[in-house]
């Protein structure tokens, strides 16, 4: 039976580990404090739980990375001398490292070291963590440079109630992952000025054409963009009430400072980080992307939201 290993006790991390459970693996949770991990037994949760990295990863087979995109550096480094050779790595994390660019399977290889993991993949897709943990169905896209990997990792994921297909191209699925979060702020910002669906529609498409660019300028292959990973997720984020960076966008809109709304949330709003990153990004590879470049000044900068999306509307002297 393979063991599998969960980092971090999030909203995501539980219910990968409760999808994983269900699949008759043995699963253990990392938590940070014992408090945590006594807590979560009273609960009556149907996996293990641990605080003590060390017995966590000593007979695992496979560690999922579900912590926020900014603090995966950080707790790579903290149990990096727990992690044994044998070990294949999966991000379920959607985002980009501020400071780097880096995407999240780049952050566990330049940490650990590409000598010292069995295999990285990513897993992305229209995964909203409430339906899942509800025993809704949904699928996921895994991707590895090496297909083996992929299958090996599907194979642990796949049931009648989550599909789970491979693919090869972890750039395109990765920054599909993280890009359309920033495109969800955006969504969330037409929606918390009421300026309707079609004008919506209209913001996510050319929106996604933006993100398709940063794709082909890193090395990803464009269809994974139409896909599963990419438009997959882009309406599941962009549309639903479940997602965390349209309700940023929302509240923006409707005049709350960012800080205000961050602080408000008890989960991670990973657009939020990722638009920092694209900025930087958009800079280093020059592309021209100005959607994305007005959400992030809307966020950082002050800048009017209805100016940020006024070329939706038509209507720009209503714009605040």
């Amino acid at each position: 039976m393979s063991e599998v290993v969960v980092v971090g006790n999030t909203g995501w991390g539980n219910t990968i580990a409760s999808l994983l459970a269900r699949n008759r693996l043995q699963v253990c949770l990392l938590t940070r404090t014992a408090g945590e991990e006594l807590a979560s037994r009273a609960a009556g949760i149907q996996y293990t739980r641990t605080y003590v990295a060390e017995e966590a990863f000593e007979a695992a087979t496979c560690v999922v990375w579900a912590v926020p995109s900014q603090t995966m550096r950080d707790n790579l480094v903290a149990v990096k001398e727990s992690l044994h050779p044998d070990l294949c790595h999966v991000s379920v994390s959607k985002g980009l490292e501020v400071e780097t660019g880096m995407r999240m399977t780049e952050v566990i290889i330049d940490v650990v070291g590409p000598a010292r993991v069995r295999g990285v993949c990513a897993l992305s897709g229209p995964n909203l963590a409430t339906e899942i943990s509800r025993g809704l169905p949904a699928a996921a896209v895994v991707a590895s440079a090496d297909l083996r990997v992929a299958q090996e990792i599907q194979s642990l994921f796949a049931s009648h109630r989550f599909v789970a297909i491979t693919s090869d191209d972890v750039i395109g699925v990765e920054l599909a992952g993280a890009l359309k979060n920033v495109v969800a702020i955006g969504a969330g910002m037409m929606d918390g000025l009421g300026l309707g669906d079609n004008a919506k529609a209209a913001f996510i498409a050319f929106a996604w054409s933006e993100a398709i660019a940063f794709g082909a300028a890193m090395g990803a292959r464009e269809s994974t963009f139409y896909g599963l990973a990419g438009i997959g997720d882009v309406v599941a984020t962009c549309v639903s009430d479940l997602s965390r960076n349209h309700f940023v966008g929302c509240e923006i809109a409707r005049g709350r400072k960012l800080m205000h709304v961050l602080e408000s949330m008890h989960q991670v709003a990973e657009g939020v980080h990722a638009a920092q990153a694209v900025h930087r990004l958009a800079d280093d590879l020059r592309i021209q992307a100005p959607i994305m470049m007005s959400i992030y000044r809307a966020l950082f900068e002050g800048f009017p939201v209805g100016k940020a999306v006024a070329r939706f509307t038509g209507e720009v002297q209503r714009a605040r």
